[in-house]
């Protein structure tokens, strides 16, 4: 024969509360309804969420210009861009310790790039067909004056220029960025 054991209604709610904590449901940080970013790591001093109104509200970080990009076959063209530059996001807007180092920005589904934090807060990333244009990394929820439509997926897409001509710099143009983490 088994042995059962009967609990109160209080040690119920205290077991399922261990056990959802230990899933990690239920006691992960709160983020804001309506949040399109995350910023984390080991390198944050507190993990910070975004909405999309709070983004668009930081006026001083809002950058819209033409990047001219190269993909992996060869193809060129120009995509005009709105959004916010990382370096002011990082600076005003995340508290990071002293050792950060790495930015990963890391998509919905996964996909992944990195960078040096020196190279995500540069101002002079270059357009190789307009060298007196100086360009800044973003995080973009524009694109060609249509604005990201979140039914198809985050609504944020990274940005980077060209850090030297015949610079392939498409492939860092990663989609649906959802989370930025910083060691």
């Amino acid at each position: 024969m088994i042995p059962v054991y009967k609990l109160n209604p209080l040690c119920w709610a205290l077991l399922l509360f261990v056990i959802l904590c230990a899933s990690g449901v239920g006691c992960s940080p709160k983020d804001e309804p309506g949040t399109v970013l995350i910023v984390e790591g080991d390198a944050v001093e507190a993990r910070t969420s975004f909405t999309m109104e709070q983004l668009k509200s930081a006026e001083d970080g809002l950058v819209e210009a033409d990047y001219f990009g190269i993909n992996s076959y060869g193809s060129k063209g120009y995509s005009h861009f709105k959004g916010i530059w990382l370096g002011y996001l990082l600076s005003n807007q995340v508290k990071l310790q002293e050792d950060a180092s790495r930015v990963s920005f890391i998509a919905e589904d996964g996909y992944q790039v990195e960078f040096r934090l020196e190279d995500a807060v540069r101002e002079d990333y270059i357009d190789e067909q307009n060298p007196s244009v100086k360009l800044k990394m973003i995080l973009a929820w524009e694109e060609d004056g249509i604005e990201s439509d979140p039914k198809l997926g985050n609504p944020l897409q990274l940005v980077v220029g060209q850090s030297e001509p015949g610079d392939v710099n498409k492939p860092y143009w990663v989609r649906y960025v959802k989370t930025i983490r910083i060691d």
